[in-house]
């Protein structure tokens, strides 16, 4: 009888995993986002650009966290965009700020992930503003208090005002990327908008996107309390990972598929890391080549998310070490630990939240079902 179960389990599972690796070079039926790639690739090296000419490109670099604001909402008419990225911008700023507020300390820094991570997945997840969802938000509150904690506590000990404000002007040259094609009238006249109410009717949170929100929020606890323990990197890039695994589909096969190409991708990543590093980019180059990859990236993440993470990965490497040489094997090193203990964290939290749902339930449930449009994205 024993034998019988273990074959059964085989002939489920097999087949699973060999979809799950095939997937890793597959290409899901969505478009090649060339337009949000260029806009993407403007919004970051516009800030970044304009402060390396004038010979500070570190404060080009803190400015480009305003710039994920250029990401929302692209597949929107571009007057929808710009009703809407004023309050993406607004949201992003206030992650900073509240980041910048706990950097002093490392507990506050925990609570304020949880916070942030909370409110930005029921808001994000509840409103469906689509991707890149609620990790972007996270990431920001997260870099903006590493950035302005003290040295002592691992930080960089920037001034938090100034961080904020170079924040603040990213955000508003990154809205002007996408409004500026407005000025034109064949541009108004071809994407008229629905306008915001039609777009975001209301709040609405069923009880699958709940469970989304809750699992994001039980992994940001779980990764701030044990990564320090166990030895991470950085402790906001297991959170982001964990984040990034769980934060798109309830469904336990996107989940895991999701989790194999964070790691996949980000040791891929590396490797292109690596050899733009041996290029030894710097001033103009480096801004290219951040421009570059981040553009691509978003070209390819409704395509292949393991392939967005061969170039955002060396994007956040090359982020993290410009300017600092020697920190490029720790960087490299602590990045694939990190990541692999986030993604480890997401499925854990994943399989002890389905474990809960069973028994509360007496009964295994079958996997949950995704649209095919929400695959695209996975």
């Amino acid at each position: 009888m024993r034998l019988v179960l273990m074959r059964s389990s085989l002939q489920r599972y097999v087949p699973r995993t060999r979809r799950a690796v095939r997937s890793l070079v597959q290409l899901q039926q969505a478009p090649w986002r060339w337009q949000a790639g260029l806009e993407a690739a403007l919004a970051l090296g516009l800030p970044v650009g304009l402060f390396t000419l004038l010979g500070q490109q570190p404060l080009g670099l803190q400015a480009a966290l305003g710039s994920f604001t250029a990401l929302y909402g692209a597949s929107l008419a571009r007057i929808d965009r710009a009703r809407l990225l004023p309050l993406v911008a607004v949201g992003l700023l206030l992650a900073a700020a509240l980041g910048v507020l706990c950097a002093g300390n490392l507990w506050l820094t925990g609570a304020c992930l949880l916070v942030v991570s909370g409110l930005a997945g029921v808001l994000v997840l509840g409103y469906r503003l689509g991707p890149p969802g609620p990790m972007m938000f996270v990431l920001v509150a997260a870099v903006a208090g590493r950035l302005t904690a003290p040295v002592a506590l691992g930080g960089v000990g920037l001034p938090g005002l100034r961080l904020w404000g170079l924040a603040a002007l990213g955000a508003a040259l990154s809205y002007l990327v996408i409004v500026a094609p407005l000025a034109l009238p064949t541009v108004r006249r071809r994407s008229p908008g629905q306008g915001l109410k039609a777009l975001f009717p209301g709040f609405k949170l069923p009880p699958d996107t709940a469970v989304l929100a809750v699992r994001m929020v039980g992994a940001v606890l779980v990764a701030v309390l044990l990564s320090r323990p166990l030895g991470a990197y950085r402790s906001y890039w297991v959170v982001l990972s964990a984040v990034a695994v769980l934060q798109s589909s309830p469904s336990r096969r996107l989940t895991i598929i999701r989790g194999l190409h964070r790691v996949v991708g980000t040791v891929l990543g590396i490797l292109v890391f690596e050899a733009l590093w041996l290029l030894h980019p710097a001033g103009m180059l480096a801004v290219a080549a951040l421009m570059v990859l981040q553009g691509l990236t978003e070209v390819v993440v409704a395509r292949n998310y393991a392939l967005a993470l061969l170039f955002i990965t060396p994007m956040a490497l090359l982020n993290a070490t410009l300017g600092h040489p020697g920190a490029t094997l720790p960087t490299v090193q602590g990045r694939v630990f990190d990541t692999l203990l986030g993604s480890g964290i997401a499925l854990g939290v994943f399989w002890l939240g389905e474990a809960l749902l069973h028994l509360r339930a007496g009964t295994a449930e079958p996997d949950r079902q995704e649209p095919e449009e929400a695959k695209g994205k996975a």
